[in-house]
């Protein structure tokens, strides 16, 4: 019953140090949780609890609906929609905070990385990802979401899902060729994750095919409620599972693909009517769960030993996103509004976390250079809506005219709410 008393400290954490930290700082709640995992594991809190089966259990369901819900988010037909402006900021974006990252990392703190190039590489490539969901609440919250300025930042976010996808299947598969655990047999490891992967991708396109005969059916049924919910975690945890026969990291590839399929398949209206219960499971339910781990994971004395660390990663990334933002798009948009980007897609904390924590998990990543990363995704967040907030009230105006119209009064956004990440 311990793991009830833990839950309820939590929850009660959430609403009122999460509330605050939300309303002055605009931060999501789980960053509250994160950060309280860290308290719990510095001063040996429910230690008992965080190491039992149980608590393990919920943690990975919830890292499961957390990428679940990544999956109905991700919109297939906005990526497609993306221009090559869009496409070449984003992979020029990625590429040079990634190799910036994996650069110092291997240079300056190789035994933090195994001494492995590839390692430094994939950990500075999988923090390099955007996370646009707070893009998207402070240009709504300003009425530049529309404009040329708001597409071009809110495609690079779209399109740097592609990105989040491959490193993550990457990362996954890593530990089976460093560490050997295919069964002693690399080769053939080799051959099952592509497959498993490959097959992923085509029971997603057959349930895309399918949907076209299934979603009239869906919507002819009047009960709905006995047979859309069952349906929904039918193919998540169908995908899961088979997916991570192939080999098990690829199981949680298998989770973002379910929540494609389930989109594809499903009316758009019963999928609106839904939605909101799938997210509130995933996130209010299992989501403390898996943030609470994430925070576990961090060290608080590795904090306090290499300080530094986490404000060179924190510098490194702001510096290389504001200059090649700049350099890309200062023509097109102006110099300060072309710096204003780059601060804005430094905006993170998606897959990402699921990434670096895989990394740990594997022992292919030292804690502190855990530690460092997970703060900086923390301490990067108040940053960038400060600054990106600031900027887009000079730049207000201007961005707006450019697009032909002033923008509109709106109603301020919560991150908290919006946010998928």
């Amino acid at each position: 019953m311990d793991i009830l008393l833990i839950m309820a400290v939590v929850h009660l954490l959430i609403v009122t140090v999460g509330y605050v930290v939300n309303r002055f700082l605009r931060l999501p709640w789980m960053f509250t949780v994160v950060v309280s995992g860290m308290v719990f594991s510095a001063l040996g809190l429910f230690s008992e609890v965080r190491a039992s089966t149980n608590f393990q259990f919920l943690a990975q369901m919830g890292m499961l609906f957390f990428l679940f819900t990544i999956g109905i988010d991700l919109d297939l037909s906005r990526i497609r929609e993306v221009g090559s402006q869009i496409v070449v900021g984003n992979i020029l974006m990625t590429l040079t905070e990634g190799i910036c990252l994996g650069l110092f990392f291997y240079l300056v703190l190789p035994s933090f990385v195994n001494g492995s190039f590839w390692v430094a590489l994939l950990a500075g490539l999988a923090f390099g990802t955007v996370g646009e969901v707070v893009l998207v609440a402070i240009l709504q919250e300003f009425g530049l979401e529309k404009t040329r300025f708001g597409q071009l930042a809110l495609g690079i976010g779209v399109f740097d899902d592609v990105f989040e996808l491959l490193v993550l299947a990457i990362i996954v598969a890593l530990p089976a060729f460093v560490n050997q655990d295919g069964a002693g047999d690399p080769w053939r490891t080799s051959i099952a994750i592509p497959l498993t992967l490959g097959g992923v991708i085509g029971a997603t396109w057959l349930l895309a095919r399918l949907g076209r005969f299934i979603r009239p059916a869906l919507e002819g049924i009047k009960n709905d409620h006995a047979v859309i919910p069952p349906l929904i975690f039918l193919i998540l945890f169908s995908f899961t599972y088979f997916s991570s026969r192939g080999y098990e990291g690829v199981g949680l590839v298998g989770a973002i693909f379910s929540g494609i399929g389930v989109v594809k398949i499903l009316p758009p209206k019963l999928m609106m009517k839904y939605k909101r219960p799938v997210f509130f499971v995933g996130k209010v339910f299992l989501g403390p769960f898996f943030f609470l781990s994430l925070g576990g994971g961090m060290s608080f004395e590795s904090l306090l030993t290499y300080p530094l660390l986490v404000l060179a990663i924190m510098a490194i990334c702001l510096a290389t996103r504001m200059a090649v933002s700049y350099a890309l798009f200062h023509r097109l948009l102006g110099k300060r509004p072309s710096l204003a980007m780059g601060v804005g897609l430094t905006s993170k904390f998606s897959t990402s976390i699921i990434s670096e924590n895989l990394l740990l998990s594997a022992g292919l990543i030292a804690q502190p250079l855990y530690s460092a990363m997970m703060a900086a995704f923390i301490l990067l967040k108040p940053v960038i809506v400060g600054v990106f907030s600031r900027e887009l009230a000079i730049s207000r105006d201007v961005l707006a005219e450019e697009a032909g119209a002033r923008p509109t009064q709106t109603a301020p956004v919560s991150i908290a709410d919006a946010s998928a990440e």
